[in-house]
């Protein structure tokens, strides 16, 4: 297929490597000219341009910008999309993308795959980030049927495990396993980070291991991402952290109490519990 990929950072750059590993001629739109170029050295599409013109020529077209960008696109973008295009995107909430898309072009679907690294920018993308990612396609009663298929034919050719949710079910999903981790991470880093002593600070530092390594990661990540989705997420982040400080609170009071009985019961269910979300 023809298929164009507006924005070529981290999730655009990787799906224009990999699907030209499948054959795909990729029309690559980067931002700026120094991108333009640096697209163009990775060989990150087949053609690479900041001229909107270029998606004329698609087939398919899939949306790889900023939350911000996709939910107030702009007039020269939507002009640019031809209406018999199938047209996703790959954003990190849905809703009000797919709210703003589906009063714009007939053929939209929104998608988001589950894959990330904490680089961005035009020098991030690879072409293995999708192997074994969950993808999640949000359609609607609205949804072409054909485009439907022609985007899950795609994703399943990239090795990917393809998940359906409505866009409300899927951004109360990832407000509770990948907005919410976010802000518990960067908290977490902030108590770590003990200004007021600065010997502990030190020695803290010094013995941060793999464990807050692990634990921190997405903490340490696109700072514009995690402001993008507390904007555009607002309500259901808020109910993921108000039922995380419950549970915390209730651990806050087995220790106090020194119920460790009770406390080893929870940090074993929760063992547990685990291996259900990770597989």
């Amino acid at each position: 297929m023809k298929i164009g990929i507006v924005g070529l950072g981290l999730i655009g750059g990787s799906l224009g490597l990999k699907l030209q590993s499948l054959n795909h001629t990729i029309y690559g739109i980067a931002n700026n000219e120094l991108n333009e170029k640096k697209a163009r050295d990775k060989k990150l599409a087949n053609f690479v341009s900041c001229d909107l013109s270029l998606l004329k020529k698609c087939e398919l077209i899939i949306l790889a910008l900023p939350i911000k960008d996709l939910i107030t696109p702009s007039q020269q973008l939507v002009a640019s999309i031809p209406l018999g295009t199938i047209l996703t995107d790959v954003g990190s909430v849905k809703e009000p993308i797919v709210k703003t898309w589906e009063n714009l072009h007939p053929l939209f679907i929104g998608s988001h795959p589950m894959a990330g690294t904490d680089k961005k920018g035009v020098d991030s993308g690879f072409e293995g980030l999708f192997k074994n990612a969950k993808w999640i396609i949000t359609p609607t009663q609205n949804s072409d049927l054909n485009a439907l298929r022609t985007i899950y034919e795609l994703i399943k050719s990239m090795d990917c495990e393809i998940c359906h949710s409505s866009p409300q079910e899927h951004d109360e999903a990832v407000s509770l396993i990948s907005h919410l981790p976010i802000f518990l991470a960067s908290a977490l880093i902030e108590t770590a980070h003990t200004k007021n002593n600065q010997s502990l600070l030190d020695l803290t530092q010094k013995l941060a291991a793999t464990g807050f390594a692990d634990t921190t990661r997405v903490g340490g990540g696109n700072e514009q991402l995690g402001l993008d989705l507390a904007i555009n997420n607002q309500i259901n982040i808020l109910n993921s952290i108000n039922n995380f400080k419950n549970k915390l609170n209730i651990m806050e009071s087995l220790i106090k109490e020194k119920n460790w009985e009770l406390l080893t019961n929870k940090l074993t269910e929760a063992k547990e519990i685990r291996q259900k979300f990770i597989n």
